[in-house]
């Protein structure tokens, strides 16, 4: 087993800077619309606040996606531990990717945050304005259980949604990124994103039927009109023609 160091407050501030080169070259080369705030958000991160911190601590989840966090309007922390997030089967290439991985998926964040986070507030919108019902009947399930701690009523449940379809957004452009750049070990940290209950995964899916202009197209131009739900929809019905495929 090879020890690494954890990583520095002066690492994380290297890894970050890193991140917006790797982003800007990728949106040049692809002409995707990764960051599109990407000048004003490098500026703001240059007066930023970057630090490394135990985030992780849960246990058994050595591969666990939450290596970082990015807190408004320019404080970015990532885990000490990412150097060894591949223990105990060390794969340094898998570490490499994780660290790299976890630097542009809080820059994109951050580049959101600096676009005013207009996904997040139009797929609130979105869901509180077309999926009432299912708002409902998962008010019921939550009630019937004793209820969850921060969620009161269907604006909360909405926001909560609203949040994780940007994060499974946010994972989709983090790898198309690390795709581009061809960084090793990507598909083994994209498939440990398969347990998650919406898995980003179903964006790759999509993209491989209707290709990755279509997929940017979901929350960019048909933003406010698209969240988890659709996305699970499309998929399904995706899957649902391939296997008709086979058959015939």
């Amino acid at each position: 087993m090879t020890l690494r160091r954890e990583l520095s407050d002066g690492d994380v501030r290297r890894i970050v800077q890193e991140s917006i080169k790797l982003i800007k070259r990728t949106q040049r080369e692809t002409r995707l619309p990764i960051s599109p705030n990407l000048v004003s958000t490098s500026n703001r991160l240059s007066r930023g606040e970057f630090k490394a911190k135990h985030i992780n601590n849960r246990k058994n989840r050595a591969y666990a996606m939450d290596f970082g966090t990015f807190q408004p309007p320019n404080i970015i922390h990532l885990d000490k531990r990412l150097p060894s997030c591949d223990q105990p089967m060390n794969l340094p290439d898998f570490a490499e990717t994780m660290t790299a991985y976890s630097g542009i998926h809080e820059v994109i964040h951050a580049d959101d945050h600096t676009g005013g986070d207009k996904l997040l507030l139009a797929t609130r919108r979105h869901i509180l304005e077309a999926h009432v019902d299912k708002l409902e009947k998962s008010m019921e399930i939550l009630m019937k259980d004793g209820g969850a701690r921060g969620i009161d009523g269907y604006d909360d449940l909405a926001s909560l949604w609203a949040v994780q379809y940007v994060d499974m957004v946010t994972h989709y452009r983090s790898y198309v990124v690390l795709r581009h750049m061809r960084f090793p070990k990507l598909d083994q940290i994209w498939s440990r994103l398969r347990n998650d209950y919406f898995p980003p995964n179903l964006l790759t899916n999509i993209e491989v039927t209707k290709g990755s202009d279509y997929v940017f197209t979901l929350f960019t131009e048909k933003m406010g009109e698209y969240c988890l739900i659709e996305a699970l929809d499309e998929y399904n019905v995706l899957k649902e023609k391939v296997t008709a495929s086979y058959m015939v």
